[in-house]
């Protein structure tokens, strides 16, 4: 059975976002069911959208009580394969012919769209040849009395259109240089895979200059990729960076939407069964995917390990210089948190200014990792006067201290002697092991190459083989995916990209630095940890 579903004039269906149905009781105003009732009117008869599809469209076109767009950007990160050309060629024609702006709220509280004042919409790709696939579903998208209607003069990279109240109206592909985004004044703006948009191309220049186009007009930017690689810097990298950090708080502004459908990566891709479901759930409700040509292409040979996971589980990536795959570290990932009264080896690595700090906790009886806190400088005009608030880290430690049994506690030194002397004095007594003779809890991860570059290794490994657990935090998951490996004389130790690199390691700093305190607990024979109580089992009887 094709997963489609039809918009009938007499029913509206279920909204994603709430669960309710029809716009009198949604809390999520959406600009959605008149746009989805619109598509049906002027799209050829065949074209359905999918309910992923439709899910996406209600909440896409969220509004607040103001009737202001909940989301100004957005990303959709979709497994290769699943449509994007074509689902982005209907958002398009949306913008560029339909109720995409908000108009009022009807008698019945519903949400009534309008076209633009002045719909000037814009698709960027790296180059020309990748519009085609958004240019060639519009050459047959619309039904032909929808181009009388609307006077259709389709072109091969820009079409012309006239609404019936005379507004004119354009649509146009253009190639990602940042000179023809210039000047510019979209009321849309659509850019399509951002993976490939880096600073050798000119991406980054092309996605602020259109950027900025867009804001100055109130448009709205809708962007679709592929998963990316790790510590490429493409475009669609640090949307997802910028996304995270959303997610954490650290934003100002929350007015990013990011949608993407990607298998779990606990499988093994050597067993068919198993790659075959992964690859499903990546392509969900997309009912066109072969699957079992995927299959073949995923045993031919001919693709990488990695290619895979990219393009048909829809999973990122790690470059070959990054030190823990992503797809590893999701595989560590658990439901579970730090309780009152746990175990656990502190870790901290500071900075000032530039740096990030990080607190991150380890608990001793099963290496589960949680931060405590991570503590990064914000985006925007804040951000050159910004410098980590020490005594806010320090009563995170003394919190710490209060909420678990702190057996290990490694801080790094650098910025940060006068508070590591004085958590030396306060907590030594109660630590089991200590740092050094000199020092509770002073740590060099300079001066101590050795054993960092040895705990790295074991780090790395524990990952690989699940050893570790953590519970998802994406903070954590930033500064472990921008680690990149690091050679020395001792092996391989960690790094950033480069010096002035804005993606951080702290946060991997400091659980490297739990890692080797509870390490370090454990060969001291000092641990306290109860050992677990022997299950039993009753067989027969009452």
């Amino acid at each position: 059975m094709e997963a489609v579903l039809t918009i009938k004039d007499d029913y509206v269906p279920q909204c994603g976002p709430c669960k309710t149905f029809g716009n009198r009781a949604c809390e999520h105003r959406t600009l959605g069911w008149g746009i989805l009732r619109w598509a049906r009117e002027n799209f050829r008869e065949d074209w359905k959208y999918t309910p992923s599809q439709v899910r996406t469209i209600l909440r896409w076109y969220e509004i607040d009580e103001h009737g202001k767009f909940v989301y100004t950007q957005g990303a959709l990160q979709l497994a290769k394969g699943t449509g994007k050309g074509p689902y982005f060629a209907t958002l398009a024609a949306v913008e560029f012919l339909g109720p995409a702006k908000f108009s009022h709220f009807d008698e019945q509280g519903r949400a009534v769209g309008k076209h633009a004042d002045e719909p000037w919409v814009q698709l960027f790709a790296v180059n020309i040849d990748q519009t085609k696939n958004v240019m060639l579903t519009l050459h047959s998208l619309f039904h032909p009395d929808a181009i009388a209607k609307y006077a259709i003069d389709p072109g091969q990279e820009r079409y012309h259109a006239r609404h019936p109240d005379g507004t004119f109206a354009i649509l146009e592909a253009k190639t990602a240089s940042y000179r023809s985004a210039e000047g510019g004044r979209p009321s849309a703006l659509f850019f399509d895979e951002t993976w490939h948009w880096n600073e050798s191309n000119g991406g980054h220049n092309v996605f602020g200059t259109a950027t900025a186009n867009a804001a100055k007009v109130g448009g709205r930017i809708l962007m679709a990729t592929n998963a990316y690689i790790v510590g490429e810097d493409s475009v669609a990298e640090r949307v997802h960076v910028a996304w995270q950090r959303q997610q954490d708080g650290k934003q100002r502004r929350t007015g990013l939407y990011y949608e993407a459908r990607t298998a779990n990566p606990d499988f093994d891709i050597e067993d068919e069964q198993q790659l075959r479901a992964a690859i499903a759930a990546a392509y969900g409700d997309a009912y066109w995917a072969d699957i079992d040509a995927i299959i073949d292409q995923c045993y031919s040979g001919v693709i990488t390990y990695e290619e895979i996971l990219r393009k048909y589980c829809n999973l990122v990536t790690a470059s070959e210089d990054s030190l823990i795959d992503p797809v590893a570290w999701g595989r560590c990932e658990i439901e579970s948190e730090l309780r009152r009264g746990d175990q656990i080896a502190l870790g901290l690595d500071g900075g000032e200014a530039d740096d990030s700090t990080a607190l991150v906790a380890i608990r001793v009886r099963d290496s589960f990792i949680q931060p405590i806190a991570i503590w990064e400088k914000p985006d925007g005009p804040e951000a050159q006067v910004w410098k980590v608030d020490k005594e806010e880290v320090s009563g995170m430690v003394d919190w710490c201290f209060q909420n678990y049994k702190v057996q290990a506690f490694f801080s790094d030194v650098a910025f940060w002697e006068t508070w590591v002397n004085q958590w030396s004095e306060q907590y030594g007594p109660r630590l089991a092991i200590r740092s050094t003779a000199k020092s509770a809890v002073a740590y060099d991860m300079r001066g101590n190459q050795r054993e960092i570059t040895d705990a790295n290794m074991a780090f790395v490994g524990a990952v690989e083989q699940g050893l570790v657990k953590h519970n998802g935090h994406f903070g954590l998951k930033r500064h472990v995916e921008n680690a990149k490996k690091r050679h020395n004389k001792f092996g391989i130790g960690f790094g950033k990209a480069s010096r002035d690199s804005q993606y951080k390691v702290d946060a991997y700093a400091a659980t490297l630095a739990a890692y080797i305190a509870r390490r370090r607990l454990v060969e001291s024979g000092k641990n306290t940890t109860p050992k677990p109580v022997p299950k039993y089992q009753v067989i027969g009887g009452f």
